[in-house]
């Protein structure tokens, strides 16, 4: 299951970083994508999140070879992340954009995949002990 998890984790290190360098280089493109207005604050809050995506992918691309303690606790984690930006995309004000639904089912769709093979880790770890 672990490695199911590592793989996980790196196409999900991937979706950050390709989301990252977007919130940098364009953030004001970024707001339009997903229903917000635009303007110098949400910009400047926008590089920030990239910058710290950009924290948040390198950490998980690194984890990936982590151990299987290792790698199960950073999809715990990655469940409360992908959680919570799936529900601040869910609740977010501003247009239901395309972009903004193909985000909300990538958050949902990791979040839950995150959650199937953790629980099936533990089921599978209970059988065996």
């Amino acid at each position: 299951m672990e490695r199911a998890l590592s793989k996980v984790l790196a196409a999900g290190s991937l979706v950050f970083l390709a989301s990252a360098l977007c919130l940098l280089v364009a953030p004001d493109a970024f707001a339009g994508w997903i229903g917000l207005p635009t303007g110098p604050s949400l910009a400047w809050a926008l590089r920030m999140t990239g910058v710290c995506l950009i924290g948040l992918a390198g950490l998980m691309w690194l984890v990936r070879r982590a151990d299987d303690a290792g790698i199960r606790g950073a999809g715990a984690v990655m469940i409360i992340a992908s959680a919570g930006m799936t529900i601040l995309t869910a609740t977010l004000q501003g247009a239901w954009t395309p972009v903004r639904w193909a985000y909300l089912g990538v958050g949902a769709g990791f979040c839950a995949t995150y959650v199937v093979l953790l629980l099936t880790a533990v089921l599978q770890d209970r059988r065996r002990g």
